[in-house]
């Protein structure tokens, strides 16, 4: 069994904190457009929320291929 390296620690933190940045977007969206009022704004917010997750996931997934190496 290796250890981790410094910067594999580092990696696995980062990608820790977007994951947690994603469920927060993710809970924000989910109550913008599950939310009664009629408010055109809501949806403004949560119509672009599955392109942000998108590019959050990609950046997280590179940072965490970087580490690998």
């Amino acid at each position: 069994m290796s250890t981790k390296t410094a910067k594999q620690h580092k990696a696995e933190l980062i990608v820790t904190g977007i994951a947690v940045v994603v469920f927060l977007i993710g809970v924000i969206a989910h109550l913008a457009s599950a939310s009664f009022a009629n408010f055109d704004t809501f949806g403004y917010i949560a119509a672009p929320i599955p392109l942000v997750l998108g590019i959050i996931f990609l950046i997280s997934y590179k940072i965490a291929a970087a580490a690998e190496d």
